[in-house]
């Protein structure tokens, strides 16, 4: 029962924060227009659903604009340039990183992971989830064996983590979809499959196969 709570929580947190963000500027930026508008005479008479909808068309438009200068050369500058004064005060400092790291955790691009696997990490018996980020193989000499660039994210915040260069023949492959195992990481393992199960006798087979063929 407690899982299904955190599921639901899970679940509806993303879509409740997003209705909230939206409700706010919409409702601060349409308390401005109307303010605005009051001076215009022919837009004063302006019912208020018509304002909450321009304030709508005004929060996009403005999200989009700040969007279009954090990309450019200047842009990027002085968002460099307002962290580094927020990161200089101890309580704001805190806030910012805080809600950045929220932010990166909920928007990190999972479209640049192919597969969840397993790997044993950080030691030989200790399994964690890793991502496989690409399937052009590295090769490692002189064993000539074939690598694969793993991500393997930290928990709470999948947004830093460690890339292993890992043998294919030592990937466990998983059922698990990159949204389930974004849940397991980003909660602490506190959400996870009905099915917590993972078939390892393949990578055994392929390890003991391969000590057969060395020997």
């Amino acid at each position: 029962m407690r899982r299904k709570f955190l599921m639901g929580i899970v679940a509806i947190l993303p879509i409740g924060l997003t209705i909230f963000v939206c409700w706010f500027l919409v409702t601060k930026i349409g308390s401005l227009l109307v303010r605005l508008f009051a001076r215009i005479p022919y837009l004063r008479e302006l019912p208020e659903i018509a304002v909450g909808a321009i304030g709508f068309v005004a929060v996009m438009v403005v999200i989009y604009l700040v969007g279009v200068l954090t990309t450019s050369i200047l842009g990027r500058w002085i968002v460099r340039f307002v962290e580094i004064m927020f990161t200089r005060v101890p309580l704001v400092r805190a806030v910012y990183t805080s809600s950045r790291q929220l932010v990166e955790t909920l928007f990190v691009d999972r479209s640049a992971f192919r597969r969840v696997v397993m790997v044993e990490f950080p030691k030989k018996g200790t399994y964690t989830l890793g991502f496989v980020t690409t399937d052009d193989a590295w090769t490692v000499k002189p064993s000539q064996a074939k690598a694969l660039p793993v991500f393997v994210p930290t928990t709470p915040n999948p947004t830093s983590g460690y890339l292993l260069l890992v043998p294919e023949r030592e990937l466990i492959p998983t059922n698990l979809t990159v949204e389930w195992a974004m849940k397991i990481i980003v909660s602490g393992g506190i959400v996870s499959p009905e099915i917590r199960e993972i078939d390892a006798h393949s990578h055994q087979d392929k390890e003991s196969g391969s000590g057969n063929s060395q020997g």
